[in-house]
């Protein structure tokens, strides 16, 4: 071996021991800190999301409550509060109450899935099903714009298929997991700044229609697109409110209000409110919607 290569390879080994060095000094794995991210076969990169808590969800008096409270007042008792800071306008009812929630190491999509690595799917497992006039419309400025027209169940045919053919452990995120993705270790209004403009595509700046994965600033973690673009389907079933929701970060799938699914995000097609990193909506579970796409998490 050339001296110069050797040189080089005692260099990396002493700065790896360096690093997993300081890594045990600091309480953590040294994968953690050497973590990079890792691209599939189809094209899809996820990254490393270390383990950790947060508060999920809005500080919200809930319209429940304010009922409440006007019969509180005229038997002139206390009202009844959040119970924490920071009451958010903007929040519905369904983001209550706020709750700490510890959430396990992942992996999650660095963008939203494309066009163009959804079409591998359909012509690796001939699921020209799929395609049809109004899939075609939708998905038809290029194949790095986020796939949209996905129902969860196309969503979990795609993921089906993943796990089929580029080994396993893909999945779509829990709804814990991708809000504390989303707000990666900050309590910004967005996934990653108080700033729409500067993180995420919506109906104010999109020009009417979904745009390229990756063209605004990344949050904290890395993640592109985590407020706008396309909404992206979480793996929990619905419920009106977090009374009972778990505090492990798992998908919530039991107690459905009723067979409808959630999203997060917001679309290029909707307002700042539905971008913020609490916010929440709903759709029946074959539902195609015009701004509905998907991002991919995978268990580390």
């Amino acid at each position: 071996m050339p001296v110069a290569s050797h040189a080089a390879r005692l260099f990396c080994i002493g700065l790896l021991a360096a690093l997993s060095s300081t890594a045990v000094l600091a309480g953590l794995s040294s994968t953690a800190v050497l973590a990079v991210d890792a691209t599939n076969k189809i094209g899809i990169t996820l990254v490393d999301i270390p383990a950790g808590s947060f508060l999920m969800g809005s500080c919200k008096v809930t319209s429940a409550m304010q009922e409440e409270n006007k019969k509180r007042s005229f038997l002139g008792q206390a009202p009844l509060t959040a119970k924490c800071q920071n009451s958010d306008s903007d929040a519905s009812d369904a983001e209550a109450p706020q709750h700490r929630v510890s959430v396990r190491a992942f992996k999650m999509g660095k963008t939203e899935v494309t066009l163009g690595q959804f079409k591998q799917f359909i012509a690796a497992a001939d699921r020209s099903d799929l395609i049809n006039d109004e899939f075609m419309k939708y998905n038809s400025y290029g194949d790095d714009f986020p796939v949209v027209k996905v129902s969860w169940h196309d969503a979990q045919d795609f993921i089906k298929w993943l796990n089929q053919t580029q080994g396993g452990g893909y999945r779509l995120p829990s709804e814990a997991e991708w809000e504390y993705a989303c707000r990666a270790g900050g309590n910004h209004t967005y996934c990653g700044s108080n700033d729409l403009d500067a993180v995420g595509w919506y109906s104010d700046n999109s020009g009417n229609s979904q745009r390229t994965v990756g063209g605004k600033q990344a949050n904290a973690f890395g993640l592109y697109d985590m407020s706008g673009n396309a909404w992206e389907w979480v793996q929990d079933c619905w419920h009106d409110s977090y009374r009972g929701a778990p505090s492990d970060g798992s998908a919530w799938t039991h107690s459905c209000t009723a067979d409808v699914r959630g999203l997060r995000g917001g679309s290029w097609d909707d307002s700042a409110r539905g971008a913020r990193a609490a916010g929440r909506v709903i759709s029946t579970p074959d539902g195609r919607g015009i701004s509905i796409g998907l991002r991919l998490a995978r268990t580390r």
